[in-house]
């Protein structure tokens, strides 16, 4: 009986007196660097804290043109200017077409075939194959306010011919 308490109890201690040789050096250590409180501050203060105000920002500002030097996250990027940006072609939404509508409580639109919702956005395809992108503002009783592509537009049903 003696034997496996006395190895039980060994690996007691062994386990308890780890953490202490193992941290006991660093809290020693850390004792003896912490710098004296500066005079006219209590010694309470956080030392944490007054190092994480005496680190400075970094400003990074985006370069406009090559004089002004070169962008460091994108080295090879060329300079854009605004005005030697142009703006988007205008789309031909005369292909656009307003199938149908529904009534509430859930009022929903057909355009060019795909059903929207109030504020929902989604792709339809004109006449020529292309895709373009199509946000649903309103659905009134006979008039569908939308976003084609970035142009404001009110399409209408068409009634009998």
């Amino acid at each position: 009986m003696n034997g496996p308490n006395r190895t039980w109890r060994g690996a007691v201690l062994f386990l308890l007196a780890l953490p202490l040789g193992l941290l006991g050096p660093a809290l020693a250590a850390g004792a003896a660097g912490t710098p004296a409180p500066a005079p006219g501050t209590s010694a309470n203060a956080n030392p944490v804290a007054a190092t994480a105000a005496a680190v400075p920002q970094s400003l990074f500002i985006v370069p406009t043109s090559p004089k002004q030097g070169r962008n460091p996250f994108f080295p090879r990027s060329t300079f854009n200017s605004s005005d030697t940006q142009s703006k988007p072609e205008p789309i031909d939404t005369s292909g656009v077409v307003l199938n149908g509508l529904t009534s509430p409580p859930r009022a929903t639109a057909m355009i060019n075939g795909r059903t929207f919702e109030p504020g929902e956005s989604g792709e339809i395809k004109l006449r020529n194959g292309a895709k373009v992108l199509v946000r649903c503002l309103e659905i009134r009783t006979d008039v569908v306010v939308a976003i084609i592509g970035a142009q404001r537009c009110e399409l209408r049903l068409r009634h009998a011919l």
